[in-house]
């Protein structure tokens, strides 16, 4: 259903969790193929979705995911002339972060801040904690200020929704996190810990594999063109080049507005 001003997120927050996994660095998070490009695609289409519906993202910050959703972000504000005194509206994409990373934040997610593109929110550290580049991953040598700045995020925003996209054990603890604050939506075709929720906790919605398993009912023989036929034969077995993603992230927004009417 398209999207109009009587049916609208009105400025409310989708959490979205997403990174792309590293096999060789826990191998529990398997990585698809293709898996930058899918993760990719997927998290601009989840943006598109949201932010043409008057919605907010929310999530913690990722070198790669936070200037792609920024950057989408760019798309969907409106413009205000330079001699208007009107201020511009709330900032569509909120980055959360730990103030243990504050000097290590690249700087192209500091100059999409700087354009208004995106709100940073910092978040104490605890200082028993200390951040060393070469040191491990953060989530081993600062857990309890990931943990923290996590809370945090949930707390402040109230997100109407989750969506996981690939991801590793950051996906996981968020996910454990929001449990129980609303609908958990994972694409478990993206690998890693989307995956991994979608076979293992049965309150979360594997939104990829209901949207393909409809898509794969669809008879191919309505159609006499043999090259159309083949096309449906092989989108039923899953050999296919790319995701339907703008359909899977504009249906989890209809059923959020579903929801909200």
């Amino acid at each position: 259903m398209p999207v109009t001003h009587g049916n609208s997120l009105q400025g409310r927050c989708i959490l979205l969790s997403a990174s792309v996994p590293d096999t060789e660095r826990d191998h529990r998070f398997r990585q698809i193929d293709d898996a930058a490009f899918q993760i990719e695609q997927a998290v601009v289409s989840l943006a598109r979705a949201v932010f043409s519906a008057g919605g907010r993202l929310v999530f913690g910050g990722h070198p790669s995911i936070s200037p792609l959703v920024s950057i989408v972000a760019g798309e969907y504000r409106p413009p205000v002339r330079a001699e208007s005194r009107e201020e511009r509206p709330p900032a569509q994409v909120i980055i959360y972060q730990s103030e243990i990373l504050r000097d290590v934040i690249p700087g192209d997610s500091r100059l999409l801040i700087d354009l208004g593109l995106a709100k940073a929110c910092w978040v104490p550290a605890d200082p028993k904690e200390r951040f060393v580049m070469g040191g491990g991953p953060v989530a081993e040598q600062c857990p309890q200020s990931l943990y923290e700045m996590r809370q945090r995020m949930i707390e402040d925003n109230s997100p109407i929704a989750m969506v996981c996209i690939g991801g590793m054990e950051g996906v996981l603890a968020e996910a454990a996190i929001y449990a129980g604050h609303g609908p958990i939506f994972t694409l478990a075709r993206t690998g890693g810990a989307a995956a991994l929720l979608a076979q293992e906790n049965p309150d979360v919605k594997a939104i990829d594999n209901e949207i393909m398993a409809l898509l794969s009912d669809v008879d191919g023989g309505w159609s006499k063109d043999d090259a159309v036929a083949s096309h449906h034969r092989r989108f039923r077995e899953g050999d296919i080049a790319v995701m339907p993603y703008p359909l899977i992230m504009q249906t989890i927004v209809e059923q959020l507005l579903g929801e909200l009417s």
